[in-house]
């Protein structure tokens, strides 16, 4: 009866109702202010205010015109969210999603961005230099970052800066010394994004070398070829060689004799041509009939393009009876395309020479060395040998005097030699384009002086 009473007290207690479970926990909560990020076309900085309940992680969407400067985290409370982005010059405009989550919970934020147009003006809209080279500044105004198409800038000048920065700056073009009588002129592009802004540059007419300008006093011209004759004149003050593939220095041509494809005089100058015959290479090198002891050589030359070209301008010895090297060899220039412009001048012997990695060897720039005729010489007396290239001295070498032929067997007659290789040692060592071939190495015109 007691426990009757006791049970109708307690319903009466409860008012006749079972306790309620725990309320189900609120779910993350997080806004933006404002509710989406506008990015400036120029790029730069951009700021979102948050508030979270809760930590939320923040993902981006894999576009790399934007990055976030924030943690990858967003913690509970109020928050800055940055955003870094680059200027916009895609040509459209462009945008993101930034993805948060926390729990189950999702949200996103969308990142929008106008397309920047970039713009540059120069102060003129066209450079002119003169041929005997120098500088000319022009002024530049921009709003963006505008660089330079490289293939655009011929030998015979230089462009710095090659990235012209947002805002005023200044444009220095730099021209080399023209050894052509034609004016000659380009235009230069410049971009940014898919905006290209071009400026004309221009250079007038220089000075060809003239033969002789730089001999030294005291020296009297005895012997020339200025190539003003036929074709078939040439043997008359040269010979040709008649050399098989890898003879010398593992070099691909075969030297022919005397072949109009490869050796011919066409307005004045000597055509020595690398050319494919059938799965061969043909080429020529032509040795002088003459020898000289001592005196001063000059030859004006333009150089073949292409990758495997090596042409040479060069002197070897009556008397190679002790074989190479203690015969001695003077090379007043060599090139080769795979190093386009860079000419060099070596002296070889027993104690220096390249087998050893001990010759004597200096090498220069001579912009345009491919592209129009420049003067390379040697004066050669009992003392010293030097090369040159346009009157400017390159290499220097001096006999020692101790009367030792291991380094100084050059107290005998050499030959001249003029020639074209293709491929070897030094003209393949990173490969052959055989897409260069026909290329052709010209000679105005060679001449001796001798005191």
């Amino acid at each position: 009866m007691l426990s009757l009473i006791a049970s109708v007290l307690l319903l009466a207690s409860c008012d006749g109702k079972l306790p309620n479970p725990d309320p189900a926990p609120a779910a993350p909560t997080i806004t933006f202010t404002p509710a989406a990020m506008t990015v400036s076309p120029e790029g730069g900085d951009a700021t979102v205010r948050v508030e979270a309940s809760a930590t939320w992680s923040v993902e981006t969407d894999g576009q790399d015109w934007y990055a976030l400067s924030s943690s990858a985290q967003i913690f509970k409370g109020g928050s800055i969210l940055k955003l870094t982005a680059q200027p916009n010059v895609s040509g459209s405009a462009r945008s993101a999603t930034l993805r948060f989550s926390s729990g189950d919970s999702q949200a996103t934020l969308t990142v929008s961005q106008a397309n920047f147009i970039p713009e540059l003006t120069f102060s003129a809209g066209e450079v002119s230099g003169e041929g005997a080279g120098g500088e000319v500044r022009v002024n530049t105004t921009a709003n963006a970052a505008w660089t330079v198409v490289e293939d655009d800038i011929p030998f015979w000048f230089s462009l710095s800066p090659k990235t012209i920065t947002k805002g005023e700056g200044e444009l220095k073009i730099t021209f080399n010394r023209s050894y052509t009588a034609e004016a000659r002129q380009t235009e230069v592009r410049f971009r940014s994004g898919d905006q290209v802004k071009t400026l004309t540059v221009k250079q007038g007419a220089g000075e060809p070398v003239a033969p002789g300008a730089f001999v030294p006093a005291g020296y009297e011209l005895v012997w020339q070829d200025d190539f003003s004759g036929t074709s078939n004149d040439l043997k008359t003050n040269w010979r040709f060689e008649d050399w098989a593939p890898g003879l010398v220095n593992n070099e691909l041509q075969r030297y022919v004799p005397d072949d109009r494809r490869t050796s011919f005089v066409q307005d004045g100058a000597l055509n020595i041509v690398a050319r494919k015959d059938g799965s061969q290479v043909i080429s020529a090198r032509m040795n002088s009939r003459e020898s000289w002891l001592y005196g001063y050589m000059e030859a004006a030359i333009r150089l073949p393009k292409g990758k495997g070209t090596w042409p040479a301008f060069w002197m070897m010895p009556d008397d190679f009876s002790k074989g190479w090297p203690a015969c001695g060899e003077i090379d007043i220039m060599e090139e080769v395309g795979v190093n386009p412009d860079y000419t060099s001048s070596s002296i070889h012997c027993t104690a220096y020479n390249h087998v050893k990695g001990t010759q004597k060897t200096a090498e220069r720039l001579t912009p345009g060395a491919e592209s129009e005729y420049h003067v390379y010489a040697l004066e050669w007396t009992e003392d010293f040998i030097r090369t040159y290239v346009d009157g400017e001295k390159l290499l220097e070498f001096k006999n020692d005097k101790a009367g030792n032929e291991n380094t100084w067997p050059f107290n005998k007659k050499f030959y001249i030699i003029l020639n074209l290789a293709w491929g070897g040692d030094w003209g393949g060592w990173n490969g052959v384009n055989e897409s260069a071939l026909p290329c052709t190495m010209q000679v105005d015109y060679v001449r001796v002086y001798k005191k």
